[in-house]
Formats: C-alpha cells, structure tokens, sequence
C-alpha cells in the first residue's frame, strides 16, 4: 500500500497528534526498511554507496561513504568493529585490500573508508561490508559488495605551497585509571601564548610552545572535572577578549559525558552548559549558562566564538536526524533551542547561573527584550565550530543528515501544506554555510515553526538542495538560505580557521581551512570570494591530508605554524610551512564550473 502523506498530514494536524505518535501512524501503513529489517531478523545493512555500483570514472582521491539502515533503536555502527575483516576495498586484479582507514559519523549512522593513498587509474575495486560488522546493540549486518572504476588520468596539479607534518607523541595523554588515550576536542591559543587544549573527559591541556613549534609537557586543568564531581564532554573553549597573560578568563562549553560501549550516546536531556573558568591556574569555575538541551548521541552546544559585537556565539546541534523524533535518535523531539546558531551577550546576564531551560517545565523566552541568550539563526543541524572571518561573515561547516530519518509534516489553516516524511531515503549534503541574523539552514524545527527539510521540492527541475522523497510544489521557507559551498556527502566538516600571514607569499592569507573528519580525512582549503560565497577549493596540499580523524584546527598568532587536533589519533599534530616546498598532487576545483 502506497502511503499518502498529505492526506496524513491533514489527519494528524486536525485531531492534534504529538511528534512521536505521528511518527507511529505513518509507520502503520509499512515503510520498506522497516519490513525488510523484520524480514532479515532486525539487521542493519548498507543502503546506498558513493561512489555508486559499477561507477566509472572515480577519481583517484575518493573515498567511500555507505548509508545505513539501523532498525535496533539508538544503536549506531559499532566503531570497534570496523576493521579489514569487516570492511575492506580491495584492488580486482590482484584482490589485495588496499590500505585504508574506517570511521563511522559521530551518530553511528555511517560507513566510511578513506584509503592512505591515491587510487590507481583506471583500475577496478571491490569494497565489501561482511556481517562481522554490527551494530551496538550486537547485531551483524548483511554483507554487501560493488564494484567501482578510476579514472584513466589523474587531474593534479603543481601547487606552490606545502607543510611538513610533524607527529607529537607526547601529547598522548592516558585517561585516569583507563587504558586508553583522551580525545582532543577543542582548541585555543591563550594570551600567555600557549596551547590550550579541551578533550572529551573534561580535562583541559596547557601546553608551552617550543621554538620550533612543537609542544612541551602539559599542564593539567581539571577544573571542570573537580566542580561536575566527575567527567564532562568539552565540546569548545574560547577566550574572553577581555583576558590578559596575567588575568586569563577561558568559556568552556561541555554536556553530559554519556558512553555506550565507546559511542557517545545514552546522554539525558538539558545537561549541557556554558562555564567560565578565570584565576591562577584557571582553577575557578563559574556556571553561567546551565539546562541548554542535549540530544540523545552527541549533538550539544558546539564551540564558541566572540563576535565583533563582543558577543559569544555558538551552534546547537539538533536532537534529531531531520526534525521529527526517529529510532537512531531514541525519539528525542526538538527542542525551542536546538539545530540553531545562538547569540549570548555577557552584559545582559544579570545573575549567574542563567537557566535556558524551555521546555519540560522550563519557562526561558529567548525572544524577550533583553534576552541575554537569543536564538540568531536556525535550522543548523550541526555546526561544530564557528570562524569570524576577517571579511565581516561569519561561517560554519555543517554536518548532514544520513538517510533514514524523519522530517515533519504541517497542515495549520492559513499555511502552505507541508507534507511529512518518513525513512527519508536521502542523505543530506555536508554544507559551507555563511551564516547571517533570522535566516534559515534547512533543518525543520516543529516548535519554532519551520516544517520544510532543506530547500524541499518547488519544481520538477533540479532545485537548491532539494529533497526528492518530497512531492513537486513544496516550496522552501520563506527564509531559507542555501549554503556557500557543497562539500558532498559523509565528509563531516568540523574545525574551521582563517589562515592569516605571509607564508608562501601569501598565497593562503585569508583562506579557510576546514578539517574533513570522514571522507577526505584531511584539511580542504576554501577561497572565499568578494562577496564571502567560495570561489575556489584545494585539496591535496603536503601536510593537510592523511589524518587520524581531524576535528579542531587553530593557527599560531605569530608563525603560520598549525595545530591539528586528530580526534581518532588521540593526538595534536603540527604542521609547519615549508617555504620551498611543492605539492605535487593538488586537486583544485573552481566552484560553479
């Protein structure tokens, strides 16, 4: 039975039904996943690849992302077994697997594998996914193979500007009475010159910065441990413009460290926070923000930036894939606050700590006059790190939404009927997006409104970020705002930093550099034009690719030397300018042509 979702949105919109019991009616009439999921005993499988089956022409710097359906709920791929007997790409000619490294998206909702080296041209692969992979609930996914083939000739070129990448093992540093590294998530330099240096158990690193770049020991900073009496996930640090090297005050971001066999998920709502940490050794801590939501996996507030209004503003991830509680989610609605760019201005918070709770028995408006916390763009489903850039713009990489998720549906009198959807085929594109007051990224938020996934279906044309599983006619929000440059699918977008300086003649000042977490696994370089839409992007640059998954990036105020921190690595690396060095393989690709 084909399922007719306008008249289903007309249905529920009339008798009033919530989130999640409209999401049980439309399942009632049988989606596909779903009856082949029960039909193959409740196992995740590969859906949808890139590149495609039997697709030619595959250039020799891809790498391959997988869709996934996920039936078990809240369960995501299990990342510990992710390995090459359980997913491997393989040369057809001589079937020897080809050197690769795996990952899945923050969420578990992906597959990726990013080989260590260029393809060969015009060469046949396999990649293959065997049910030694599972999910975290236990269950082995249904094997799935495709073929692909490279292209005959490589596009590279010469690019005068490369970094030697330089490998820090002593920023390894063991978690307390763990066998294992922290993760580094976030990344700051202070006004005394040093590294500081957040991770996901709530510790933060100061690290002196040698003569020739590399990192001393660190001086460890548990203050937010000692006042949450226990780990926190930081999710950014900033510092206050106002700090001085003899008077430091350092914003720290952090939620709810919440783990389920080494994936972040299980987290309880409204546990996310904003702290000020400020005097000797940066050992006090102050709450200042408190009850900011939290979704179930690992969308929290994200890190933070001064505007030049002297502002904090920051992104605040969504609670769910698409804007209509799903099963990989755990049917956490959204919230009045969540998948936005916030904006808090420090001089309007009267007292300490501010409570943003708004639902649930909270009763903040950040739409009041002299509302210290205010909602300043939404539809952002995930933004990890904010860049003011020297242009005036103010820009965010945006994390897309894997396939299988929900988006909801309208039918109020007076407005344009917005039919809702349900284990959305599509995956959503990872987006550049300039981020400006009052407009709107594309992720539905029932509360605040906004219906329509991405730029919907207006004409039976290719339109902007369109979703096809949507009829022809459904018009975008008024105030949608396409993206400044398309990045593609599963490459998760995170640290981004404006190269600022003389090296190489000049040749990057002022050009954004974004670390690819997924696919790419490296840092692309974007060039932004007049009017701050990207004109160009590079990839392949000496020193920027082959990273352990790269998630924060920060330059040094004086030497153009870079700092990288390697999420999967559980390490910083530097990158250091080499003056006469060349990069031989560089791939650029105007945009728009």
């Amino acid at each position: 039975m084909k399922t007719n979702y306008l008249v289903t949105a007309v249905a529920v919109a009339t008798i009033g039904v919530s989130s999640v019991l409209l999401y049980q009616a439309a399942n009632k009439f049988g989606q596909r996943e779903v009856a082949m999921a029960k039909a193959e005993g409740v196992r995740p499988a590969v859906t949808f690849t890139r590149p495609g089956t039997g697709e030619s022409g595959v250039l020799p710097n891809a790498f391959i992302s997988c869709d996934v359906i996920l039936p078990n709920t809240g369960a995501g791929v299990d990342a510990s077994t992710m390995n090459e007997s359980s997913v491997r790409l393989l040369k057809a000619d001589t079937m020897l697997p080809v050197k690769s490294r795996l990952n899945t998206s923050g969420a578990g909702d992906a597959i990726v594998l990013q080989p260590l080296e260029l393809l060969s041209p015009k060469t046949q692969y396999i990649f293959e996914v065997n049910d030694k992979l599972r999910d975290t609930r236990g269950a082995s996914f249904r094997p799935y193979k495709f073929t692909f083939t490279t292209a005959a000739v490589s596009r590279t070129e010469s690019f005068p500007v490369a970094f030697e990448k330089v490998s820090m093992p002593a920023t390894k540093v063991m978690m307390p009475g763990r066998d294992m590294p922290s993760a580094y998530t976030g990344l700051a330099f202070g006004p005394d010159g040093k590294l500081y240096a957040g991770t996901f158990d709530g510790r933060i690193f100061c690290f002196e910065v040698k003569a020739d770049g590399t990192l001393g020991n660190p001086q460890t900073i548990s203050t937010i441990q000692a006042a949450a009496q226990g780990p926190r996930i930081i999710t950014g640090i900033t510092f206050d413009p106002k700090s001085s090297a003899s008077d430091p005050i350092l914003w720290v971001g952090h939620g709810q460290m919440a783990f389920n066999e080494g994936r972040i998920e299980g987290a309880d709502d409204w546990t996310s926070k904003i702290s000020v940490l400020s005097g000797p050794s940066l050992s006090s801590c102050q709450d200042v923000v408190i009850n900011l939501p939290r979704a179930f996996k690992d969308h929290l507030n994200f890190q933070m930036a001064f505007g030049p209004d002297g502002a904090l503003y920051f992104c605040h991830g969504s609670n769910t894939s698409n804007g209509e509680p799903d099963k990989k989610w755990n049917f956490r609605p959204e919230r009045l606050l969540t998948a936005a760019t916030l904006r808090l201005d420090p001089k309007l918070i009267k007292q300490t700590p501010l409570d943003v709770k708004t639902e649930d028995g909270g009763t903040y408006n950040p739409s009041v006059a002299d509302a210290p916390l205010t909602i300043y763009a939404t539809g952002v489903r995930s933004g990890f790190d904010l860049l003011w850039h020297s242009n005036g713009n103010l820009y965010t990489g945006l994390n897309g939404a894997a396939a299988g998720g929900n988006a909801p549906g309208n039918a109020a009198a007076g407005k344009p009927v917005v039919p809702p959807i349900y284990d959305i085929k599509e995956t959503t594109h990872d987006l550049l997006l300039k981020i400006e007051r009052g407009k709107y990224y594309g992720h539905p938020n029932p509360i605040r409104g906004e219906f329509v996934l991405m730029g919907g279906n207006p004409t039976k044309d290719a339109d902007t970020q369109e979703i096809k599983n949507y009829p022809v006619g459904v018009n975008p929000e008024l105030n949608f705002a396409p993206p400044v440059f398309d990045f593609g699918y599963s490459v998760s977008p995170n640290g981004l930093t404006e190269y600022r300086g003389n090296a190489f003649g000049g040749k990057l000042n002022g050009k954004i550099l974004v670390t690819r977490y997924s696919g790419g696994k490296d840092i692309i370089v974007l060039t932004p034009a007049a009017d701050g839409s990207i004109a160009e992007a590079t990839t392949g640059i000496d020193g920027f690719t082959q990273f352990s998954d790269p998630l924060d990036i920060v330059q040094h105020p004086s030497t153009g030397n870079l700092y990288v921190a390697e999420y999967g690595g559980r390490q910083i690396t530097l990158l250091r300018p080499n003056e006469k060095g060349v990069s031989r393989n560089v791939f650029h690709q105007v945009v728009g042509k």
